[in-house]
């Protein structure tokens, strides 16, 4: 099923299946693990904006998609999205999240006519994308054979020219002894290629964020120390880097709702959070009609939000929705450039 609807449309890294959940149960996802999370650390409550201080980003639009995770990126002079799309979502009576899971795919899509361009991967998901050097590189977590939903041992890549040609997939990242990895994000830093997962690490508070560089994209080492939201449930990221700082963002928590948030660093260890009152990007209370959910249920999520310059400005995705079977793909945007957008927030 392709999303209804064309213009512009991350991708939403939450969905961690319970095994087991009943049936009826299986409809909510990963809110079990969040109580616990909760129930042992606290949880944030609802930001209202800072005195004296506005959100720059203006939201536009609905793409009436489940994809909770959908990557924007300019590939010769054209916007597309990376989505990640779970084959469950198109199937009929609503099926139990993780149906048929060795089918989803990692899929490309033209974002101003919402047709699929290529599929990158099968038995795949949480995909990100960056593009260097005249290609696209899509670095996904892989089902494997033989294993639970969402249980990823190994980050893959995948790399094309045209979009259409796609490259063998290769293991870029193998989980450490006693996790599981989950969404991915890449970036160009200063000097070198930074990228992130989420892990379920029982060491740490789910789902911790570990960083990795790499000098070209396939060969990739632990940056010591270098971890977000070892204190507190974090989830959703995104990378960037602008002016020397590498900005993460992430979601937060708020007791049953959530946004997103941004926190920044120079050297990946230690973070700097955006001021408080100062969300990047927070729910609508009052939309409803969310895909795949019952009619009157309200919108309690803004998450997964990734971004990209497109003519001037900067595009932004991420999801809404209540955080339960499907998302609800929506795009904003700022006037002006990424780092500009960046730095607001620490203004």
């Amino acid at each position: 099923m392709v999303p209804s609807g064309g213009g512009p449309l991350s991708s939403n890294k939450f969905f961690v299946y319970v095994a087991s959940m009943t049936a009826n149960a299986a409809m909510s996802v990963r809110i079990g693990l969040i109580v616990l999370v909760l129930s042992a650390f606290g949880s944030a409550q609802t930001s209202e904006p800072a005195a004296g201080w506005r959100n720059p980003i203006v939201k536009k639009g609905y793409l009436h998609s489940p994809v909770c995770e959908a990557s924007p990126f300019v590939f010769k002079g054209k916007l597309y999205r990376l989505e990640s799309w779970q084959k469950y979502w198109e199937l009929p009576g609503l099926p139990p999240p993780g149906t048929r899971f060795h089918e989803d795919c990692v899929r490309v899509c033209d974002a101003e006519t919402g047709k699929v361009v290529s599929v990158a991967m099968v038995n795949h998901g949480f995909a990100s994308a960056i593009v260097w050097d005249k290609r696209v590189y899509v670095f996904s977590s892989s089902w494997g054979e033989g294993k639970p939903w969402r249980k990823a041992s190994e980050i893959e890549m995948t790399s094309s020219e045209d979009l259409v040609h796609w490259t063998e997939p290769v293991v870029a990242i193998r989980a450490e002894p006693g996790e599981n990895l989950y969404n991915v994000a890449v970036c160009r830093g200063k000097d070198r290629f930074v990228l992130l997962y989420e892990t379920d690490d029982p060491k740490y508070v789910p789902f911790t964020f570990k960083y990795f560089s790499s000098p070209d994209l396939k060969n990739w080492t632990r940056v010591p120390d270098a971890f977000y939201g070892r204190d507190k449930y974090v989830g959703g990221p995104a990378l960037y880097f602008a002016g020397d700082w590498y900005y993460t963002l992430y979601l937060q928590d708020l007791g049953g709702k959530w946004e997103t948030r941004i926190t920044r660093s120079k050297d990946l260890a230690h973070w700097e959070d955006a001021p408080p009152g100062r969300a990047f990007l927070t729910p609508d209370y009052s939309h409803d009609h969310l895909p795949l959910r019952a009619a009157n249920l309200k919108e309690d999520n803004a998450s997964d939000a990734e971004l990209c310059a497109w003519n001037g400005k900067t595009f932004i995705y991420f999801c809404g929705s209540d955080q339960q079977y499907a998302g609800d793909l929506q795009w904003a945007e700022f006037d002006g450039s990424t780092r500009e957008l960046l730095e607001w927030f620490f203004k």
